[in-house]
C-alpha cells in the first residue's frame, strides 16, 4: 500500500507484529522505501522498547537509574547484593502494561513466581529493578538536538493505603479514584531544573527524535532516577499523558500534531533539495572537441586495464 501510494511523508504512530523490534518495523520500512517519516528512527525505537538496554545506555550519561537485571526463566541464580522490595515488569513493552500492585514484591518466592508469570504471558524475558519509593513524573519534549521539554506532569497516588504505589495499566484506565495529573508538576526550582536536564540526557542519550516521553521517580532525598523512555508515546486526545501534558503548555491537539510532524515535513524539504542539486550535476563526463559529452564504451570482458 505504502509503496504503491508513495507519500511524500508519513506521521509514524504503528507499532510492527512482535518482538522488541517491533516499534521500529514501520520506520524501517519507510527508510528502505526513501519516504519520510515523523519521529525517531529504528535504532533509538529498539533500544528504548528494551528497557535494560535503555537504561545501561543513559546510565553511561551519568543518570541514575535503580539497580536493575533481567530473568529468562524465572529459575536464574539471584544477585548476591538483591534487596526488597522489587519491581517486575516484562522488558520490552509500554503504557505500564504487565505493571500491577502485585508486581512488588517482598520475598524471592514472589519474585520468582512472579517473574515466571511475566515471561510466559508475554514471550519475553522479565526486567527485576529496586523499587524506588517517592514521587512519580513524566516529561514530554518536543523538537531534535536540542528537545524543548514540555510542563513536568506528576502523578500523584492518592490512596494512602497503598504503601508501594505503581502507575499501572488499570490506573491510566480509570484515574479518577486512584491518581491525580498535576501539569505543571510542583517542584521546587533545584529539583525542576534537574528533572528537565535529566530528561533532555535520556532524549540525546537514547537518540530520540522529535517527540518522546520519560518517565522518573524521585526519591525522598531528592535523587532522579530513569524508570523508562517511549519515543513513540500515545496520541489519544484528551487521555494520552503527552496530551494532557501539552494542553497544560498551551498546545491544542492540532497544533501538537503538527509540531511532532515538523521534522519529517524539514526532511523532506532537505531530501527534495539534495535531489534537485544532484539533478543540476550530472556526472563528468569526457568531452569531445565540441564541448560535448561522448560516451565511453566499457572495456570488452576480461580486457586488461593499466593505471
Amino acid at each position: 500500500m505504502i509503496e504503491t501510494t508513495k507519500p511524500d511523508l508519513v506521521f509514524n504512530m504503528a507499532e510492527g507484529i512482535k518482538g522488541r523490534n517491533r516499534e521500529s518495523q514501520v520506520p524501517a520500512l519507510l527508510e528502505l522505501l526513501d519516504i519520510p517519516y515523523s519521529g525517531s528512527d529504528p535504532a533509538a525505537l529498539s533500544i528504548a522498547l528494551d528497557k535494560a538496554l535503555a537504561k545501561k545506555i543513559v546510565r553511561q550519561h551519568g543518570i541514575l537509574t535503580p539497580n536493575f537485571f533481567t530473568m529468562i526463566t524465572g529459575k536464574e541464580r539471584l544477585p548476591k547484593d538483591l534487596r526488597f522490595p522489587l519491581i517486575v515488569k516484562p522488558i520490552a513493552e509500554g503504557s505500564s502494561k504487565g505493571v500491577h500492585t502485585t508486581s512488588v514484591v517482598e520475598s524471592e518466592a514472589e519474585l520468582r513466581e512472579w517473574a515466571q508469570k511475566m515471561i510466559a504471558k508475554y514471550d519475553q524475558p522479565a526486567l527485576v529493578e529496586d523499587y524506588i519509593g517517592g514521587r512519580e513524573f513524566t516529561v514530554g519534549m518536543l523538537g531534535e538536538r536540542r528537545p524543548k521539554v514540555l510542563p513536568l506532569m506528576e502523578v500523584v497516588f492518592l490512596d494512602q493505603a497503598e504503601t508501594r504505589p505503581v502507575y499501572s495499566f488499570e490506573f491510566k484506565q480509570d484515574s479518577s479514584s486512584k491518581i491525580r495529573y498535576d501539569v505543571p508538576a510542583r517542584l521546587e526550582p533545584a529539583q525542576l531544573k534537574g528533572l528537565e536536564r535529566a530528561a533532555r540526557e535520556c532524549f540525546i542519550a537514547l537518540g530520540c527524535r522529535d517527540v518522546a516521553r520519560v518517565d522518573f521517580r524521585m526519591d525522598e532525598s531528592g535523587k532522579i532516577y530513569f524508570l523508562e523512555c517511549n519515543p513513540l508515546p500515545g496520541l489519544t486526545p484528551g487521555w494520552s499523558d503527552l496530551v494532557l501534558i501539552a494542553k497544560a503548555a498551551g498546545i491544542e491537539y492540532d497544533a501538537l500534531i503538527a509540531e511532532i510532524l515538523s521534522g519529517a515535513i524539514r526532511r523532506y524539504k532537505e531530501r527534495e533539495r539534495e535531489r534537485r542539486s544532484e539533478a543540476r550535476t550530472p556526472e563528468a563526463r569526457p568531452l569531445n572537441g565540441n564541448g560535448a559529452s561522448i560516451s565511453v564504451p566499457p572495456p570488452p570482458v576480461g580486457a586488461e586495464t593499466s593505471g
